[in-house]
């Protein structure tokens, strides 16, 4: 455990020297304009799975009056403690096969949606930038949108190895005892659910 933190710790350090200008410009040679298609937030177009972090639920939750039961679910694991208990790391959104804050071909949280979807179809992978497909792909992009996209890019990698960092400090194994019968471990420690919470679709 302590190696892996060891290794997320250097990976963020090294998050300084990632040049969010020569990021932009392969954003921009990449070419990107999102088609508002909400392909990504189908079910039909393949994995529409979105990863939140506890503080981008409480985002969601404040603008959109919605309750946290509501908007997520553990992320689906099928790993298990001595008494059965599902353990399982961090949330997804909710889907109703699409994302269930999709309506009308519209995202009904987009001022407060999160950074993987603020960022899609780019990510950092070990500081390095990948594309995933995405029908916007190779559209012209303006400069400032290019910037746009890098800094929040930045923003999103650094936050996911911090959040990693913060849930390997808090793991204690896959320990039964308590208050449900899912855990779900997340960088603010254990969240025990009982299993109605959920609705696996």
């Amino acid at each position: 455990m302590r190696r892996r933190i060891d290794y997320l710790e250097k990976a963020l350090k090294d998050t300084a020297g990632i040049d969010e200008k020569q990021l932009a410009a392969n954003i921009k040679a990449a070419g990107f304009k999102c088609k508002k298609c909400a392909q990504c937030c189908k079910a039909e177009y393949g994995d529409n799975t979105v990863s939140v972090f506890p503080r981008e639920i409480r985002s969601i939750c404040e603008k959109t009056g919605l309750d946290k039961e509501e908007i997520v679910i553990p992320t689906p694991s099928e790993d298990t403690d001595s008494e059965g208990n599902i353990h399982t790391f961090e949330w997804v959104l909710r889907r109703e096969g699409d994302c269930v804050f999709l309506k009308n071909g519209l995202c009904q949280a987009y001022e407060c949606r999160p950074r993987i979807c603020k960022t899609y179809p780019f990510y950092l992978q070990d500081g390095h930038l990948m594309v995933s497909e995405c029908a916007g792909l190779g559209e012209e992009t303006s400069d400032e949108e290019s910037k746009k996209i890098a800094a929040s890019l930045k923003e999103r990698y650094v936050t996911e190895i911090r959040e990693s960092i913060m849930l390997l400090e808090r793991f204690r194994g896959f320990k039964p005892g308590g208050r449900g019968n899912i855990c779900v471990h997340d960088s603010e420690g254990e969240h025990w659910v009982y299993s109605p919470y959920i609705q696996y679709r």
